[in-house]
């Protein structure tokens, strides 16, 4: 029998909901009448009709939303990027061949309109954009999103990775990593056991079970060294995703970018509650059981598992900083082009955008960007 957590519970009765429902279903299927949270996570974030990112349309970021983005910030992320994509593109790839930039987790395609009207700009137009997506509705509703801002016939929109193949090109994702499904592990009288999901009476609740055998090589990892109710996350679901995203280019960048640490800083004693948050409305909890469907789950990005994955995969490790220093290189040109130019409001925008997006004390440093690459000098 596992251990309930009553102070994990609900202090009150939730509105009944579909999710839970299929939550439920579930639970009571487990031999163990409890699921791993990663399962439920993936019902309350992917769910077809009611999960939090089931449509794109409905979940607004920015001041008005449940967080902040890059994106949010502005069309300045986008522009940086594409004068990344095109400098390196000129600088590092043949020329002579197709070039593909493939994003997985486009939301609602708002990055991709702005590295495209960047290219643009720059007058680049024969850059084929991939999105990955593997949810029918949405595909649907950005393939009508960007035939409606004219790039009918540069955007492809597949369901897998696979789909998206190419020769050469950059693979780009910003902020996937943090939603992907996670384990919780939690250390009690000098062992890890996982936080589970049960169900009291009409309400989900944390229940502690003994390891499964698929979790027992990162409880090693990690050790014994740390207190008892010490709890984190781990993620492997980050393994299966780069073996198949490593296969995209035969030759090729892939950037990730996400909030996250290595391992040294992840699992620091002072974490003791691990990086799971809980976001809606601009307010952070850690209570993944109220109001499903409408609030986000997340955790850091773990960036030393990322690397084992990733050469265990047959990528190199290329690069890795953090949003600051990567923009500000990918800048270059644009400050060099507006320096000593006449002031104007487009030009002043853009400037109070790249400053939120550089500044060390915002989203300079909380977000990392990790440079993969395989076939590259």
């Amino acid at each position: 029998m596992g251990t309930m957590h009553p102070e994990f519970e609900n202090p009150l009765r939730l509105d009944d909901t579909p999710l839970f429902e299929v939550v439920f279903q579930r639970i009571q299927k487990s031999p163990e009448h409890s699921i791993p949270f990663s399962e439920y996570m993936d019902v309350a974030l992917y769910e077809g009709n009611h999960g939090y990112y089931a449509h794109p349309e409905r979940r607004i970021v920015g001041r008005k939303g449940d967080f902040f983005t890059s994106v949010s910030v502005g069309g300045m992320f986008g522009f940086l990027l594409a004068q990344k994509i095109a400098a390196v593109r000129d600088s590092q790839f043949n020329s002579a061949e197709p070039f593909t930039v493939v994003e997985q987790g486009a939301h609602d395609g708002q990055l991709a309109l702005d590295i495209l009207e960047g290219l643009r700009k720059l007058g680049i137009t024969d850059i084929e954009y991939r999105i990955v997506d593997p949810r029918p509705e949405t595909r649907r509703w950005l393939e009508n999103r960007f035939n409606e801002a004219g790039f009918r016939d540069s955007v492809k929109i597949v369901e897998s990775l696979d789909e998206a193949k190419a020769g050469q090109g950059i693979f780009l994702s910003n902020e996937l990593l943090d939603a992907f499904p996670f384990r919780r592990l939690k250390f009690d009288k000098g062992e890890w056991l996982e936080l589970q999901v049960g169900r009291v009476g009409d309400l989900p609740v944390w229940v502690s079970r003994p390891l499964a055998p698929e979790l027992q090589r990162y409880a090693d990892e990690l050790g014994r060294d740390f207190d008892d109710g010490y709890t984190t996350e781990v993620c492997p679901a980050v393994d299966s995703w780069m073996r198949e995203a490593a296969t995209l280019f035969d030759k090729g960048f892939w950037w990730l970018i996400d909030y996250g640490y290595e391992s040294g800083d992840y699992f620091a004693p002072h974490r003791k509650d691990g990086t799971f948050r809980c976001y809606r409305n601009h307010q952070a909890t850690e209570d993944p059981f109220r109001f499903p469907g409408e609030t986000d789950i997340t955790a850091h990005v773990n960036f030393t598992h990322v690397r084992s994955a990733a050469e265990e995969a047959g990528l190199k490790w290329y690069q890795f900083s953090d949003q600051h220093h990567f923009l500000i290189e990918a800048a270059r040109d644009w400050l060099l082009s507006i320096e000593g130019q006449t002031s104007n409001l487009e030009t002043e925008k853009r400037l109070r955008q790249f400053q939120t997006l550089t500044h060390p004390g915002m989203m300079g440093t909380q977000f990392k960007m990790a440079e993969l690459s395989r076939g590259m000098a």
